[in-house]
């Protein structure tokens, strides 16, 4: 029994066509350099050696590309995903799944950047945004879920509120970290859970 993570990423996302990746590799450097909220147009055209023109006229404003810049990256980081389904213990490759997406989302020298200079203005202007985001994603995992539940991989939970659970913790932690060891923290949680030889009942099928 194979769960096919390798589609996840084309199905999730629609990254941006190759002929952008310069300008922004260009918005990234600038992002890390001086923050996402104190970059200008004028800063990535002089990253490239180009006129402000071209800049927008190819990848928009500082906004346009900071949203394609994150389709790309969560492109890349779900293309990075690596889902063993024969792997012995089942819930351990989700708290793989989950310690790979916190630990490269908090790594990423643009997100760092943010989360350490101005964490509180990018609370804020996520706040409209994060409720659209964490059903789209939360309906994107949910179908390799479901595989892996009915494979036995998992136990049986109700997929789309165990997607919800898992989403949510990803989401905080990425934005505030563990108090301690990461992978101890999620296996503490994820096994016990997810165990096909347990199924606490929050996370039982809705019936």
């Amino acid at each position: 029994m194979e769960v096919d993570l390798r589609g996840l990423a084309d199905a999730a996302v629609t990254p941006p066509p190759p002929e952008l990746d310069r300008y922004l590799d260009a918005a990234a450097a600038c992002f890390a350099r001086h923050g996402l909220f104190r970059t200008t147009v004028q800063d990535v055209a002089r990253e490239l050696g180009v006129n402000r023109t071209t800049v927008y006229r190819q990848v928009g404003t500082v906004d346009d590309m900071a949203r394609q810049l994150a389709a790309r990256e969560a492109w890349r980081l779900l293309n990075s995903l690596t889902w063993s389904p024969d792997a012995p213990d089942g819930p351990a490759i989700v708290v793989d799944a989950v310690e790979h997406v916190v630990t490269s989302a908090r790594a990423h020298p643009v997100l760092a950047k943010i989360l350490s200079d101005d964490p509180h203005t990018l609370q804020i202007r996520l706040t409209s945004e994060l409720p659209a985001l964490l059903a789209w994603v939360v309906e994107r995992v949910t179908p390799p879920l479901q595989q892996a539940i009915d494979g036995g991989i998992l136990a049986e939970v109700d997929p789309s509120a165990t997607a919800e659970w898992l989403v949510r913790m990803a989401f905080s932690l990425v934005f505030v970290p563990a108090l301690d060891d990461l992978r101890t923290l999620l296996t503490s949680l994820i096994v016990p859970a997810l165990s096909p030889h347990a199924s606490p009942e929050p996370l039982r099928h809705r019936g």
